[in-house]
């Protein structure tokens, strides 16, 4: 892994394997912040739930957890959130990235470094939970994602952030997007960054609402999708 500095001044990595960053090299927290908890509503969805429910396609660099995180407890609720990733960053790679320096981000970032620094730098596949912080629980799921089952109408919110469709397409295709979609809750939301057209078609056929968003800066346009409350 590479360390890639962004126009905003905080950091991603670079994958040599799929020859992409995990976030955008015009902002890493501009565009978690805008894409994913703008896309998914989370603020909104904090005001009438004591209890935030959220599935991540692509942990990563943990960056969008731990806004989250930071979102939720400033609101006074709860997190429950569930990240999906084939291979796990080392602790070397997530602490280069100084998560932990960014205001409201240190607790939540230090408490991701202390847990990951307890487990191997190859993390074997399988499930992986901890309550990093009060109200705070986090579950990594570690393997094929495509195989793990989803509990139906679970999550609130749904952060589809892996690798580009064309890097990645088994994350993108309309059977997975439909079990995305059976694992939102009525009238919880998807975001996403890609809104290539057979993804948008994709998720459309699965059931969801779909709204085109202006994107975050390099980004002309990144996608909402929200399952019917009825």
């Amino acid at each position: 892994m590479t360390r890639v500095k962004t126009q905003d001044g905080t950091y991603t990595l670079y994958s040599a394997r799929y020859g992409e960053t995990y976030h955008s090299t015009f902002g890493a927290r501009t565009e978690a912040q805008h894409v994913f908890l703008g896309g998914a509503s989370v603020h909104q969805l904090m005001a009438r739930k004591p209890l935030l429910r959220v599935l991540e396609v692509g942990f990563g660099t943990g960056l969008n957890f731990l806004l989250t995180a930071a979102a939720v407890r400033a609101a006074g609720t709860a997190l429950e959130y569930a990240g999906l990733e084939q291979a796990l960053p080392t602790y070397d790679d997530l602490k280069s990235l100084r998560y932990a320096d960014l205001n409201a981000l240190t607790d939540a970032a230090e408490a991701l470094l202390a847990w990951r620094q307890e487990i191997p730098s190859i993390v074997p596949v399988g499930y992986y939970a901890r309550e990093l912080l009060p109200c705070c629980t986090l579950r990594l799921h570690i393997g094929d994602a495509t195989t793990l089952k989803l509990q139906p109408g679970h999550f609130d919110a749904i952060y589809l952030d892996a690798f580009s469709p064309r890097k990645n397409p088994a994350l993108w295709t309309p059977a997975f997007l439909t079990r995305l979609f059976e694992a939102t809750a009525p009238g919880g939301r998807l975001a996403t960054y890609s809104a290539a057209g057979h993804v948008r078609r994709a998720l459309a056929q699965a059931g969801y609402r779909i709204v085109r968003r202006a994107g975050p800066p390099g980004k002309r346009e990144v996608l909402s999708a929200a399952r019917p409350a009825a």
